[in-house]
């Protein structure tokens, strides 16, 4: 007899012991409150007895849980094969090669009905670099996090890599180091607004006596329409680099395979504020986006330098599909593609074109103007796996910090990138 027959067992030969008494009529009502007592414990010993692990999806990888909801956890992982072919009009550079530009394995899922967790690293380069590590409570009133985790800016940066338009995101976001750092974040929302903010310091590769702080928070509101949806945004960061010295600010063309940065400014400061405003917009196979930056440089004693940046594009799927916008993430999210390849269909085909600027100029920090243009094709052969390649070229001008742009400061970069992906 196993353990749950017995314990139903023992829990009838109770009862019927109960019921057999001879008892007063004033003692009925108390034996009616013991048998729904009793009733219940029951009913909580089957459900006990009834808990299992299962698959909660198996696409594109399985995930597991218990079969209360209570526990779960998601395979990641992601896989970036890069080429590319790059030259400059100096001379300076001419590039042909290939990289991993990531390898990633995590999981995710949730410890508890409100606790929520996240790993994953990355692989490529034949290094391990720590990406998201956190832990997260959500409750009614928001979420709070806490771990290694991007700082809450830019719609380009909030983005997952696996659903951005072109190979690399918008020049300023590297260029003013939009990056993971360690600390405590706070969000909420709905399905039309987002506003997360987070205090921060270092990351899991600094190893300072003083990291720094940074503090940053973005802020989102959208709405749907006949077709479509929009969506706003404004973020801020205040950033002080505490022993890691002052803060220079310099960028790759439009292909991390490029083995030089054309733009560059010296090290100017310790401390800067870096604000950016943001618009998307999806209406059916068409969509829209833009931003903004700017990135102030604060100088003890001194004038200030701000740099600026953005980019704006446009798209649109050739197939019929739509580019999701997440008004509740406030971020891009993952295409359906209607006819995979293999499946009957040629799966979904996406055109893109972007104007991406960057301007390392102010008063007398000339560390160079980079004016990229770039144009784009997307294949997704199903909802996990794509082919990107993307054409671009980059006019540099008024860059007299480093001399690789030649006496006239400026410069031309031509690259063809591929990208073949998969994640899950």
């Amino acid at each position: 007899m196993d353990k749950k027959r017995l314990m139903i067992f023992m829990v009838s030969a109770a009862v019927a012991a109960i019921i057999t008494m001879p008892v007063a009529a004033q003692d009925l009502s108390e034996l009616k409150a013991q048998l729904e007592a009793l009733t219940k414990k029951v009913e909580e010993l089957e459900k006990k007895a009834a808990q299992t692990v299962v698959v909660k999806k198996s696409e594109p990888a399985p995930s597991l849980g218990t079969s209360d909801g209570k526990f779960e956890m998601n395979m990641r992982g992601r896989i970036f094969a890069d080429t590319a072919w790059i030259s400059d009009s100096d001379n300076s550079m001419d590039v042909q090669a290939s990289e991993f530009r990531a390898a990633r394995l995590g999981i995710e899922g949730k410890a508890g009905k409100k606790v929520k967790y996240k790993f994953e690293a990355d692989f490529a380069g034949n290094a391990v670099n720590l990406k998201d590590a956190y832990l997260e409570y959500t409750s009614s009133a928001g979420g709070v996090k806490f771990g290694q985790f991007k700082t809450p800016n830019s719609l380009d940066e909030q983005t997952s890599s696996r659903h951005i338009s072109v190979l690399e995101r918008a020049s300023f976001t590297d260029a003013f180091s939009l990056s993971r750092q360690i600390g405590i974040g706070f969000g909420r929302g709905n399905e039309n607004y987002t506003f997360n903010a987070g205090v921060f310091v270092g990351s899991a590769g600094t190893k300072l006596n003083d990291e720094g702080l940074t503090f940053a928070a973005r802020t989102t509101y959208g709405n749907a329409f006949d077709g479509g949806n929009y969506l706003l945004g404004a973020s801020l960061r205040l950033r002080d680099s505490g022993d890691g010295g002052n803060m220079r600010y310099r960028q790759r063309p439009h292909n991390h395979l490029s083995s030089l940065r054309f733009v560059e400014t010296p090290k100017l400061s310790d401390k800067d504020t870096f604000y950016a405003l943001e618009a998307a917009v999806s209406a059916g196979s068409l969509w829209g986006a833009s931003e903004w930056a700017w990135n102030t440089a604060k100088i003890d004693g001194a004038d200030n330098y701000t740099f600026t940046g953005g980019y704006a594009e446009v798209g649109y799927f050739l197939t019929g599909e739509s580019r999701p916008l997440s008004l509740a993430k406030g971020a891009w999210d993952r295409p359906k593609v209607s006819s995979p390849l293999g499946e009957g269909g040629m799966g979904a085909l996406a055109v893109v074109a972007r104007i991406d600027k960057l301007d390392l100029n102010d008063m007398d920090v000339m560390g160079g103007k980079q004016d990229s243009y770039i144009v784009g094709l997307n294949w997704y052969l199903n909802r996990y796996t794509r082919i990107v390649v993307n054409y671009s070229h980059s006019k540099i001008t008024e860059e007299f910090y480093k001399t690789r742009n030649g006496a006239d400061g400026e410069n031309s970069i031509n690259s063809l990138g591929v990208r073949f992906q998969v994640d899950w």
